[in-house]
């Protein structure tokens, strides 16, 4: 194989489909109120490549980041503004080692104490049993409702 042939090659999955909708739960179900993403270890890469979509002026972790420590510190800054439970994956795509995913999660910012119900879309990549890609749309719309700014400039 050619390296242009190998740069648009997926590398297998390396899981069976109901291992990866089981890890998927598994992930969705972790609010991780106490400060424990053990879990991430166990499901990311650690060079995973991470999107996170929106608008940097008000989501800080907006934009593409790089390896697992860049993951858990986004992750890690989510927690200390917002409360989360009451996770519910609505609609999951398998293909392969390629994952569409649709979820919501109650939302409880900490500062404001407004909470509401925040849709999101995961797109996720497996290769060899690990996540190595995750790009999530968020509805920011009900972020900035949460967090009591304005959503429309």
């Amino acid at each position: 194989m050619t390296d242009i042939e190998e740069l648009f090659t997926h590398r297998p999955p390396g899981l069976e489909r109901d291992e990866i909708r089981r890890r998927l739960d598994l992930l969705a179900s972790q609010p991780a109120e106490n400060g424990d993403f053990s879990v991430i270890h166990k499901l990311f890469s650690p060079d995973v490549v991470c999107e996170f979509v929106g608008d940097k002026t008000r989501i800080p972790y907006a934009g593409r980041h790089t390896g697992i420590d860049a993951l858990l510190n986004i992750l890690r800054a989510i927690n200390v503004d917002f409360c989360q439970s009451e996770p519910m994956i609505d609609d999951v795509v398998i293909d392969g080692g390629r994952v569409a995913l649709r979820r919501s999660v109650r939302w409880r910012h900490r500062g404001t104490g407004l909470e509401g119900r925040v849709d999101l879309a995961d797109f996720v990549r497996f290769e060899h049993g690990l996540i190595v890609e995750l790009i999530e749309f968020r509805d920011s719309i009900s972020i900035l409702n949460i967090q009591g700014e304005p959503s429309w400039p």
